[in-house]
């Protein structure tokens, strides 16, 4: 194995949001033996380079799911982005759907939220020790794109915000991604296709490529690379249709397939 990429949220954070001491001492004596770790996952990069920073390496990032993905030095390998225009009417959407929503546009290491009070906005900060900028849709009218945008809702209105901005951009990937948030990017942008692109930068044939992941946003992923592993507190449909499944992410999933596998 030349690339080991792996998803972050249920993954390689425990439920503390933490690396495991036995988890982050395997990947960096994989990396020492000149194995590449990748994170992969929905955060934007200043959300995930703190959790390499705390492992004590240097490494590629795929972010936004695919939509940024950046090289070991920071170049940018590929970016998928909304234009402005169709970013600011997604949010006037949401806007216009009701005020217990909240919208937050991403663009490459920026993070703007319609209002920090939100809950839900907070509950985010929280989870990714990140705070957003608060602006409005005019100030905003500037950017040229964005990566990505995530709307915040309360759990009984997702599926109905969610069928809204379906039928109100059909040209775009909109989906849930938990019980309270539906993330809008371009289409065309998943996990695996991202993986296969960073590999292909980096000259390392797909099979000799590693993943983890834990959901059903991670599938396209496990399934492109040369081999997939499921963390046990994957859902039992998805342990099923992959079948090489670990610990989970709080019992050193991870660490144990490293151990196995390449140390």
């Amino acid at each position: 194995m030349q690339i080991i990429f792996s998803d972050i949220d249920g993954t390689l954070l425990n439920k503390d949001h933490q690396v495991t001491p036995a988890t982050a001492r395997s990947i960096k004596l994989c990396v020492d033996k000149g194995l590449y770790f990748v994170p992969v996952s929905a955060r934007m990069p200043e959300a995930i380079r703190p959790i390499i920073d705390n492992i004590g390496i240097s490494s590629p990032i795929i972010a936004y799911n695919g939509a940024l993905i950046q090289a070991q030095d920071g170049t940018v390998v590929d970016s998928k982005t909304i234009a402005m225009p169709e970013v600011l009417s997604v949010c006037h959407t949401v806007e216009n759907l009701g005020q217990d929503l909240a919208w937050n546009i991403y663009s490459y290491s920026d993070w703007y939220s319609s209002h920090q009070g939100h809950d839900l906005v907070h509950n985010e900060e929280v989870v990714v020790d990140l705070e957003s900028q608060v602006a409005d849709l005019e100030q905003l009218a500037s950017l040229k794109e964005a990566h990505k945008v995530l709307v915040m809702c309360p759990p009984n209105r997702t599926d109905q915000v969610l069928q809204a901005l379906k039928q109100g951009y059909p040209d775009l990937s909109i989906a849930k991604s938990a019980a309270h948030l539906i993330e809008v990017m371009a289409a065309g942008i998943d996990k695996g296709q991202a993986v296969k692109t960073l590999a292909d930068y980096y000259r390392v044939p797909i099979t000799e490529t590693l993943a983890f992941g834990d959901n059903y946003n991670d599938l396209e992923m496990l399934e492109t690379v040369g081999y997939g592993v499921l963390m046990g507190n994957a859902p039992k449909a998805l342990q099923n249709r992959i079948g090489k499944v670990t610990l989970d992410h709080n019992h050193d999933g991870i660490a144990k397939v490293l151990q196995e596998e390449i140390l």
